[in-house]
């Protein structure tokens, strides 16, 4: 079997491109966070913008010896931090729905308590998440637009 390109298969028929992976990305915490929490609330957040993001990450690998992995981001994943009230003014400027090309990932409070997908995602659907508290939101996208939401945060120190 031969490996895919992006020239064409077998029979010459184009194969479609990857989407774009998006220009920046964001993920600004909660500032009272204490390290295990900012740490899993970032990696929930990440695994949510990249399943939305194909060709970002996750790139099939195999190392020298056969060991079979997933890649890593190829872009750099910038951690922001916002105070509560930074935070409930970022939610309050989200778009209902991100652009084209653009991903959001929201790990509301309630999410520390859910261990169940299933009962996260029915709470997240019953939810009005813009007065709700955030721990984490992730961002995706064109840099002009993470930037015009997130620009004045500072770094996670």
């Amino acid at each position: 079997m031969h490996a895919p390109n992006t020239a064409g298969d077998q029979t010459g028929s184009p194969v479609a491109p990857a989407p774009a992976p998006p220009e920046k990305v964001v993920i600004v915490l909660s500032a009272g966070l204490g390290p295990g929490q900012a740490a899993n609330a970032a990696a929930c957040i990440a695994a949510g913008l990249g399943a939305g993001q194909p060709g970002w990450a996750a790139q099939p690998l195999r190392d020298a010896e056969g060991l079979h992995s997933s890649a890593i981001s190829h872009l750099p994943i910038i951690i922001l931090s916002a105070s509560d009230a930074q935070m409930a003014a970022l939610c309050d400027r989200l778009p209902m729905e991100s652009p084209a090309g653009g991903g959001l990932a929201l790990f509301p409070a309630y999410a520390q308590g859910i261990h169940d997908c299933h009962a996260y995602w029915e709470r997240h659907r019953e939810s009005a998440h813009r007065g709700l508290p955030m721990l984490g939101i992730g961002l995706a996208g064109a840099r002009r637009w993470v930037n015009g939401l997130t620009g004045s945060l500072p770094m996670l120190r």
